[in-house]
């Protein structure tokens, strides 16, 4: 299987884009391509990465963010039937296909009631629904599908919002016999690492959210954290984290999705010069994704 990061930044990145994945395998001859999360910049991303947005086959959403949502309208535009559309469309005459959607079960019922409807809906000009622009596929929580041969499982998570409001985020873990398990967290909240310890040790690859805001890599101190997503100084045990060691073994498996685009540029939240990747070698890590990178697992 190949896995290309094609973003690792968060929802207002205009060069890292949102968090997503795109893995592809081959199986009995047949090839498909699977996002995992669409946010509103991936397909600014997948065209910078020079992937056709109609090429994708199967998307999986965590949850009900922008960053992981935001670009299913264009999707759907994009690989519309317009030559069957109602009123007749002509521009577009070549074959079309309905991207398959995976999700929990009533995660897509509220992607749709929720999102898409207000965007998708009106465009038809009468009562659509999902299924007239995906072929949705809904699945119970900690429940497996199968995807080209790789079995799937959605890890359910506590993912806390604003407020009092919790709701929960799917990670996703892939495993085949003979090959390397691979776990994509999808905005894991890191305040209770021991809810998904035993998916980490079970992991033989992570991609893992990490903010790196309020990190003093020189002072090795946590000055301040969002609490949204993991944070570099949790995942590295730091003691003004107050975390949970994870321990050697597991930031040995992680890859880190940054959420801040001063990493890229090699500088702290103050502005100071910070080789990130190098010190996250330095710490055990297997350093922090960038946009383009491939892996063959």
């Amino acid at each position: 299987m190949k896995i290309t990061v094609v973003g690792c930044g968060h929802a207002f990145s205009t060069r890292n884009y949102n968090q997503c994945f795109m893995v592809e395998e081959t199986e009995e001859g047949l090839s498909r391509r699977m996002l995992i999360d669409f946010g509103a910049k991936v397909p600014y991303a997948l065209a910078n990465l020079d992937i056709d947005i109609r090429s994708i086959d199967d998307v999986y959403i965590s949850h009900l963010h922008g960053d992981h949502i935001g670009g299913l309208e264009e999707m759907a535009f994009s690989c519309y039937d317009w030559a069957g559309h109602p009123r007749h469309y002509s521009e577009r005459r070549e074959e079309v296909k309905a991207p398959r959607l995976i999700a929990n079960v009533q995660l897509l019922n509220d992607l749709w009631k929720k999102s898409l409807r207000g965007g998708l809906e009106s465009m038809e000009g009468f009562d659509a629904n999902l299924d007239t622009y995906f072929e949705p596929f809904g699945l119970r929580p900690n429940k497996t599908f199968t995807w080209q041969g790789w079995t799937c499982r959605l890890i359910q998570q506590v993912h806390i919002m604003t407020g009092s409001i919790i709701s929960h985020t799917f990670g996703l873990m892939m495993s085949q016999e003979g090959r390397e398990t691979v776990y994509f967290t999808t905005d894991s909240q890191h305040c209770s690492p021991r809810q998904i310890e035993n998916f980490y040790r079970e992991a033989d690859i992570i991609f893992q959210d990490c903010e790196c805001v309020g990190v003093d890599m020189e002072q090795r101190h946590l000055d301040f954290m969002s609490g949204v997503h993991a944070n570099y100084a949790q995942l590295g045990a730091w003691k003004s984290a107050n975390s949970i060691d994870v321990g050697s073994d597991i930031r040995g498996k992680m890859w880190l999705s940054h959420y801040q685009d001063f990493v890229s540029e090699n500088k702290d939240y103050r502005g100071n010069s910070c080789a990130w990747q190098e010190r996250a070698v330095e710490d055990g890590f297997r350093g922090f994704a960038e946009v383009g990178q491939e892996l063959i697992v």
